[in-house]
């Protein structure tokens, strides 16, 4: 679940995440012809999860993939014969295929390919780009148009509405397998060319496919769910099919124990940040919906360790990982249901004197429940929309702004003393000109001073076009170099990552720089190489550790 080599993002989200460099033609695919079964997770969807009959957090999504070998005729025959070994109902599948736009063409090859097959055109949908194109993965790249085959469960399930067909948000129709078909280049101003040797990337959800061919309406009705639903039923003393509160509360208690297994294996630990927040919200996710329907004792870690019974077989690792897995989330738990029954108390009585007055949930009521008692502030909102009461989250977000500061402010006393914030203005006025980091390639360039200002120490934040010098992140500190213009000449003291950019900060040794200049970046090539040393030598000690110690022992930073 932790991507390798791709710090763009914080899981492996799709089938196809790792085959993004075949994509892009920077590396060669072992084969021209790959199958996956890719363990995913996604956070986009986390509030619909326990609602609806298909979101989900973590799944196994199965894909096949073509890189320059079959196209749009062989992926579309195999979709067929594989769903029709599989014993679905063809007279129940409906597709979608992408209906164009100004820019790109409407699919009618694939409309095409669909109807020759017997898919008749009444159960074929064209849908816009957000649903049916995929791509570039940057500015510029591969893309293609999308074609889904969706289920349908039938009209009983359905919203009843007389335009009710894929796309709709309602559990009528259920999508098990998308077709991407890679076959235009798109450059930065977003003109199309055809490519050479087109591609195939598909993805079927293990979890959806497994709710068409049992039988049952929902990915929580089959083998996978069934087991834990009936176990966080028997531990809440309900009934498995009682209130919508109840189904809800049980769907999402046994989506997150899976979630939060796997995550664990894979060595992602409770944290405020990064993975390791998105591991504690789901953790304190699922505890609280488990302490809503009456569970007075610990029980997430049980629900796991049954996680572990039932996919252990097929993931090996998961089972060698049971010990850490049972004691991550057990002690987690622990940790928020010290603080939960009081800071519920505190936020039933917010949102009562909200709905009396009309009024968003306050802000300090959040940041205090966040910052006192645990809860994740997506939390925190989620049970306040129950509610039907909204959050002022731009006033959350200000409060946590000056958190921030007076804990950087604190920390680097003596250090940085340009005055708390002062970084944070800066690239909040200059995200518009973000920085390119090229120093994987190159240790000197020449470059624009794109952004400049002043801190309070008489040191200056810069931003260049492109960079070469590293930002810290990654368990690597940052760079340091120089920045010499026609007028002046900078000595790096540090370089801050915001996301994907970063934000120089340097001390005029000579002269003066101005924004706007030409300017050549160089790294301390001498320091950079120790740099990379020693954090080489600590993934080999870790990995020595690992070794003697056992897989428990597991790296956390460097």
């Amino acid at each position: 679940l932790v991507p390798a080599g791709d710090p763009s993002v914080l899981f492996t989200s799709a089938g196809m995440q790792q085959y993004k460099p075949y994509y892009l033609g920077v590396e060669t695919p072992p084969a021209t012809r790959i199958t996956t079964a890719q363990r995913c997770f996604r956070t986009n969807d986390i509030e619909n999860v326990g609602k609806t009959a298909r979101h989900l957090t973590f799944f196994e999504m199965l894909g096949n993939f073509s890189f320059g070998d079959y196209f749009k005729t062989e992926a579309v025959d195999w979709a067929l014969e594989l769903s029709d070994e599989l014993g679905i109902d063809r007279g129940r599948v409906w597709v979608t295929t992408f209906g164009g736009d100004e820019t790109v063409p409407s699919d009618d090859e694939a409309v095409r390919l669909w109807v020759e097959r017997g898919i008749p055109e009444k159960r074929i949908v064209r849908l816009g780009r957000k649903d049916n194109f995929w791509g570039p993965v940057g500015p510029a790249g591969p893309c293609g148009p999308c074609s889904e085959l969706y289920f349908d469960m039938g009209p009983e399930v359905g919203c009843g509405g007389p335009d009710c067909a894929p796309g709709c948000d309602c559990d009528r129709f259920m999508e098990y397998w998308n077709l991407v078909f890679v076959q235009y280049e798109m450059d930065e101003q977003g003109a199309l060319t055809p490519l050479p040797r087109p591609s195939i990337d598909t993805g079927m959800g293990l979890e959806r496919i497994a709710a068409v061919t049992q039988g049952v309406v929902t990915v929580f009705e089959t083998d996978l769910f069934a087991p834990l639903i009936a176990q966080g039923a028997e531990l809440a003393g309900v009934d498995a099919q009682g209130s919508a509160a109840i189904v809800r509360a049980l769907q999402t208690m046994a989506e997150h124990a899976r979630g939060a297994a796997f995550l664990v294996m894979d060595g992602v630990v409770p944290s405020n940040e990064g993975r390791g927040y998105v591991l504690r919200r789901i953790i304190r996710r699922a505890v609280q919906q488990g302490v809503a329907i009456g569970i007075d004792e610990p029980f997430l870690a049980r629900l796991c360790a049954r996680v572990v019974e039932i996919m252990g077989e097929a993931y090996p690792a998961l089972a060698a990982s049971h010990d850490e897995i049972v004691a991550a989330v057990g002690e987690e738990e622990s940790r928020f249901r010290r603080t939960l029954q009081q800071g519920m108390s505190i936020l039933d009585e917010a949102l009562r004197r909200a709905r009396d007055s009309g009024a968003e949930l306050p802000a300090e009521v959040a940041f205090e429940l966040h910052d006192t008692f645990g809860f994740p502030f997506d939390l925190t909102r989620e049970i306040a929309l129950e509610s039907e009461v909204g959050v002022d989250e731009a006033g959350f977000e200000a409060l946590m702004r000056e958190q921030r500061e007076r804990a950087r402010a604190a920390q680097k006393a003596g250090a940085f003393g340009g005055g708390p914030g002062e970084l944070e203005e800066f690239q909040r006025r200059s995200a518009d000109l973000p920085a390119e980091f090229v120093g994987y390639d190159r240790l000197e360039v020449y470059t624009v001073v794109r952004a400049l200002a002043p801190l309070g120490d008489g040191r200056v934040a810069l931003k260049l076009a492109e960079s070469p010098f590293y930002p810290e992140g990654g368990g690597q500190v940052a760079d340091h170099g120089w920045v010499h213009t026609d007028t002046g000449k900078l000595e790096l003291d540090d370089v801050v990552r915001f996301d994907d950019d970063q934000v120089v900060v340097a001390r005029p040794t000579e002269g003066s720089v101005v924004q706007g200049q030409r300017a050549k970046a160089m790294v301390n090539a001498v320091r950079r190489h120790q740099t990379a040393c020693n954090h080489t030598a600590t993934h080999l000690l870790h990995n020595a550790l690992r070794l003697i110690v056992g897989e428990e022992a597991r790296q956390a930073g460097s």
